[in-house]
């Protein structure tokens, strides 16, 4: 079992990092000297730490937001982590060599596939006019759920299309169907969900407002840094 920072020595390895003094869970293994002499940015890494702690089953998710959202602030606001968090374009994409996704508000009155987790909206996906993914998030997302999103908007081969499908909605309403789905759902992870109709109104009004599309945008450059960088082939 792992074991983590008491809060005495975590409030030393905050200050020395630069980071919001709220409790995260940090392992006893951190190695504050490496994080200091980084080319990345401190908070950037942490929050890749709690988007990979959030996704774990059992994970107390709720928990860790307010920490990422602290951490997003941080890391959206600060110059110095421009190339990590960088600035979101006029036409507000976030995308790398692998995948696209327009970041836009998803009308929940139509046509949608919702990335859920305990009931909780994460995110909602719809197509743009080319049928590639337009999404919309509503809080800071774990680790599993970004891997899904960025899946899910993978740049489609011109021949082939994206995994067997025609386009990217199609492969989201086809990955919505999945059996493990419900079993995400049971286990407490993050899982996807067709709503051919919308949402609906009563169930529209209880959404919260979607994060700003920067913040979007920060924590899938994040995870993908730091996932990439982890990956055994890197």
């Amino acid at each position: 079992m792992r074991e983590y920072i008491d809060n005495t020595s975590q409030s030393e390895v905050l200050g020395r990092l630069g980071l919001p003094p709220i409790p995260y869970p940090l392992p006893s293994d951190l190695r504050v000297e490496a994080i200091e002499h980084s080319d990345d940015p401190p908070v950037a890494r942490l929050l890749y730490w709690l988007q990979l702690c959030s996704a774990q089953p059992g994970a107390d998710w709720l928990g860790l937001e307010y920490a990422m959202q602290r951490l997003l602030q941080q890391l959206v606001a600060e110059p110095p982590v421009a190339s990590v968090a960088k600035a979101v374009p006029e036409n507000r994409v976030a995308s790398s060599e692998h995948w696209w996704l327009e970041l836009d508000a998803v009308p929940l009155d139509r046509e949608l596939v919702t990335l859920e987790r305990d009931g909780y909206m994460l995110a909602a996906l719809a197509p743009n006019i080319d049928s590639r993914l337009v999404v919309s998030a509503y809080r800071p997302l774990d680790a599993h759920s970004l891997r899904m999103l960025t899946g899910l908007a993978a740049h489609p081969h011109p021949r082939l299309g994206v995994a067997m499908r025609e386009n990217n909605w199609e492969l989201a309403v086809d990955a919505a169907a999945g059996a493990e789905n419900f079993l995400a759902s049971e286990q407490g992870g993050a899982y996807l969900a067709h709503w051919p109709r919308g949402l609906g109104g009563a169930v529209a009004d209880d959404v919260q407002t979607p994060l700003a599309p920067e913040f979007v945008d920060a924590q899938l450059q994040v995870y993908q840094r730091f996932a990439r960088a982890a990956a055994p082939d890197s």
